[in-house]
């Protein structure tokens, strides 16, 4: 079992290192968010989608319904974009797979609409109560983990495959209460490898899970805000001639009271969360648009 802990621990430490290079290297969390980056949210019930700028999360551009589930689905339970198409994903909450068309604007001379297509679907149940979505940009697959410790990996054009389930060493127990996972570096380039983290809301940590497949969880840090199961999170790429240079991560992070929802910088390397503003109204989950230099 030392053994185990230790090649985990030096994989984390690998991954941290590659981070540091990118967050600390580039432009990092702060002027990011100053740029105004494009971001889209849904609702904590998952009903709603609305769009906002990192630097001002108070104000929603529109807020609309979300609309197009299909097979008795009822809401997303998360969203995320794929680099190799450049599109917007939501899963459903029977783990239909959609494609997500949104309104360049709600001033737009049509009635602005969120409209869905389902594209795919997990052959997996779902098991829990909230999830994590997230693309692989590397291996062009959509890992999905929930709140029991559920660790999914999702093929598109193909079928889901159960990963080992979330575990935090040395115990063997599974580890419940992660909700929200993040990979880094979408690119499209071969040399950049990509690390997942995750957001244990159980314990308030930022987590790496690595290997991604086999589930195991080192934490990096203590967020410093008291939070409850609901979150959501990514992380914007910064890219030069198509190539990651700095990585900026964000969350949504929601009190055990379930209000205000929050908007936060996040520092990969220590954990810390960084406030940014509250949202006005209760938010699940988010997705940074991707930059496309």
């Amino acid at each position: 079992m030392r053994a185990r802990l230790k090649k985990v621990l030096i994989a984390a430490a690998t991954t941290v290192t590659v981070a540091a290079s990118l967050v600390v290297g580039g432009a990092g969390a702060s002027s990011a968010q100053g740029a105004g980056l494009r971001a889209f949210a849904i609702s904590a019930d998952g009903k709603l989608m609305a769009t906002f700028t990192t630097g001002n999360p108070q104000r929603l551009d529109w807020v609309l319904l979300v609309q197009g589930l299909t097979g008795g689905e009822t809401n997303l339970i998360g969203i995320d974009f794929r680099v190799q198409d450049g599109l917007l994903y939501g899963v459903g909450n029977k783990g239909g797979i959609y494609t997500i068309s949104t309104p360049v604007s709600a001033s737009a001379s049509k009635a602005p609409e969120v409209l869905l297509k389902k594209v795919s679907q997990l052959t997996i149940p779902l098991e829990g109560t909230n999830f994590g979505v997230d693309f692989n940009p590397a291996a062009d697959r959509l890992r999905v983990i929930s709140d029991t410790g559920q660790n999914l990996r999702h093929n598109l054009a193909g079928a889901t495959i159960a990963d080992n389930p979330l575990t935090t060493p040395p115990s063997p127990d599974r580890t419940t209460g992660v909700t929200a996972a993040a990979y880094t570096n979408n690119d499209l380039n071969p040399d950049t490898a990509t690390t997942l983290f995750d957001i244990g809301t159980a314990t308030d940590q930022v987590l790496i899970q690595s290997p991604a497949n086999n589930g195991l969880l080192v934490p990096t840090g203590a967020l410093g805000v008291d939070t409850g199961p609901i979150a959501g999170f990514d992380i914007y790429s910064d890219l030069t001639y198509g190539k990651t240079t700095s990585v900026s991560a964000f969350a949504v992070l929601n009190p055990p009271s379930g209000s205000p929802s929050t908007f936060y910088t996040v520092n990969l390397l220590t954990g810390t969360a960084s406030k940014v503003g509250d949202f006005p109204l209760p938010i699940g989950d988010i997705a940074i648009a991707l930059d496309k230099n």
